[in-house]
């Protein structure tokens, strides 16, 4: 009964053009961001060559011998909470150096993919206005009342429609990985140089396709995020356009509003906007000073049941007529 409620979701879905519209963005964008890949590398290549003629270059080991001289003179000024990216620029420079890894300067459909993760942020945004719309824009159209004469309980409609938002998210971050390694293949070819990690104090060395994957398995927790925000706010105020509105609002906003509070009180902290980044915190940054990978999990665990029990509470005690 559950696969089949979902796969009505689906399909609701699927005939409206507006899904259409939304894949064939992500697509096109992937394949335009070549352009400019290859118009960005152009210009940094006649730089490198302007600066080798005017006998100004450096080998690679000096560059960055020169910045870690920089990087530790930072660190000793900043403070504590400032430290983290500096000390993880630090130790990556100091792997390298000792291993006699020097940083790739090419592209290749790694390096393209990484580049074009901004991307996810289109796949949010479609994310929440498929979520804000799924339980109001049964109640805006009417349709609510034939899905509550059927013999299914509430929690298993709502559950249905929910776990229908999720399997979009996994839609659109396919469509986007694969059009962004196909395109980024067929232009920049394949290099199999490894992507240096730092986690836990220590440096590893990761296979540039897992390293991806797992940034991207993080950028979709601050989506579910967004997305249950978006699944509540609609089951709250039953209203298509208030739901999407607000939604879009919060998306646009949260961060940024969460991050100039930050810097004036320290329970910014734990706003629900400052614990969905966890691809930033893989890469040593953090939106509020004072949040970890084991904070925000923390946090994000619990706001992600709170807002499912207002919106399971919303949607099974309240009269449909209300």
């Amino acid at each position: 009964m559950m696969k089949n409620l979902i796969q009505n979701e689906l399909i609701k879905w699927f005939r409206r053009p507006s899904f259409y519209v939304m894949s064939a963005i992500l697509v096109l964008l992937s394949a335009v961001g070549v352009i400019f890949t290859i118009m960005m590398g152009s210009m940094l290549d006649d730089a490198r060559s302007e600066s080798g003629a005017n006998g100004q270059e450096l080998s690679w080991e000096e560059s960055l011998e020169q910045e870690n001289e920089y990087l530790e003179m930072t660190i000793e000024e900043s403070e504590e909470g400032d430290r983290s990216n500096l000390e993880r620029q630090l130790a990556i420079n100091e792997h390298r150096l000792e291993n006699d890894m020097e940083p790739t300067t090419g592209n290749s459909v790694w390096t393209y993919m990484d580049e074009n993760f901004g991307l996810t942020s289109l796949v949010t945004l479609f994310v929440v206005i498929i979520a804000a719309g799924m339980i109001a824009s049964e109640f805006t159209w009417g349709t609510i009342k034939l899905l509550m004469i059927r013999p299914i309980s509430r929690s298993k409609i709502l559950l249905a429609k929910y776990i229908s938002v999720l399997v979009f998210i996994v839609i659109f971050y396919t469509i986007l990985f694969v059009s962004t390694f196909v395109t980024g293949a067929i232009a920049f070819g394949f290099d199999s140089t490894p992507y240096l990690l730092y986690a836990g104090g220590e440096v590893q060395e990761v296979h540039p396709f897992l390293y991806l994957i797992l940034k991207m398995a993080l950028s979709s927790l601050g989506v579910i995020m967004f997305a249950t925000i978006a699944f509540m706010i609609s089951s709250v105020f039953r209203n298509n356009s208030l739901a999407i509105g607000i939604s879009l609002f919060l998306l646009f906003t949260g961060t940024q509003i969460t991050t100039l509070v930050a810097m004036k009180f320290e329970w910014a902290k734990y706003s629900p906007f400052a614990n969905i980044h966890f691809e930033s915190l893989l890469e040593g940054m953090q939106i509020v000073p004072g949040v970890s990978f084991g904070f925000s999990t923390v946090m994000f665990l619990i706001y992600f049941v709170l807002l499912h029990v207002v919106s399971f509470w919303t949607f099974v005690k309240r009269d449909i007529a209300a």
